[in-house]
């Protein structure tokens, strides 16, 4: 019967405890759930706030999710995502290191990622906010369609009237056979259009027209005198002046008279040798 007793007194003792916790939380402030609430589960403890959680041990007991656990800064402006990462401590920031922020921007001062709408050259940025992973810089490209009027060359864009050497010029607004911009001087060329200078004498680009009885020189580009006996009836500045039939070149940019012509003076022929009425 003692033992009764005291088992009687024990339950009992238990039991008021419990039911003083029960009543105590059944108050409007436990309706949604929140700390100190009893639960099941943590469901039943409410949405925590971000970057913390609850654990239900048959109270509701919030904890701060871990540094780096990914979150979203609120508020957030337009609709955006508004990616962040927690601190440890129960607060949602925008990054602790640049692997937080997207591929080409980096953590700045103040816990945010750099932004190509912020000002300032940051990131992966070649200029400020353009270049990188953020849009194109002025005057920088892809491809040649976003040139107008030039070329793409190493991201840059470039023109063969803009006074300068870039792109693939070898000179200014000139380059090599089979580039973008016409021949400064030397191979290949098959009409005028296709050299800087706008003379192309037989195939090679002269740095300017040569005169009659002038070739362009390969290495120079420079006009030299075409060798002794040749005939001119190309190459002239003015095509309807020839070197050719009964003349020649004398090998100094003259066009006189050939071997065998009736001559009056040495300086008619292109030996200047005039002997008997004939060049010699």
């Amino acid at each position: 019967m003692i033992l009764r007793r005291v088992v009687v007194a024990l339950t009992f003792a238990l039991l008021v405890p419990a039911f003083v916790t029960l009543s105590a939380c059944n108050d409007p402030a436990c309706k949604d759930g929140g700390e100190g609430c009893p639960c099941t589960t943590g469901v039943e403890c409410g949405r925590p706030p971000m970057c913390t959680g609850w654990i239900c041990d048959g109270t509701c007991r919030s904890f701060n999710e871990r540094v780096g656990f990914r979150c979203r800064i609120e508020p957030c402006v337009d609709g955006e995502k508004c990616p962040g990462v927690c601190d440890g401590a129960g607060t949602c920031i925008g990054c602790l290191q640049d692997a937080d922020c997207t591929p080409g921007h980096t953590c700045e001062a103040g816990n945010v990622c750099s932004r190509c709408d912020d000002g300032v050259k940051n990131g992966d940025e070649t200029d400020v906010d353009c270049g990188g992973s953020c849009p194109l810089c002025p005057g920088t490209c892809n491809v040649d369609a976003g040139c107008p009027g030039g070329y793409c060359w190493e991201g840059l864009c470039a023109r063969c009237n803009d006074g300068i050497q870039n792109g693939d010029e070898t000179g200014i607004d000139c380059g090599k056979a089979y580039g973008h911009c016409p021949v400064c001087f030397g191979p290949f060329c098959k009409t005028n259009a296709d050299c800087a200078s706008g003379a192309c004498e037989l195939g090679l680009c002269c740095a300017k027209p040569c005169p009659l009885c002038y070739n362009c020189g390969f290495d120079t580009g420079e006009c030299i005198p075409r060798p002794y006996g040749t005939y001119d009836g190309d190459n002239a500045v003015n095509p309807d002046v020839t070197c050719a039939g009964d003349h020649v070149c004398d090998g100094n940019g003259r066009c006189a008279l050939d071997f065998g012509q009736p001559c009056t003076e040495n300086a008619a022929c292109a030996s200047e040798v005039c002997l008997n009425g004939l060049c010699t």
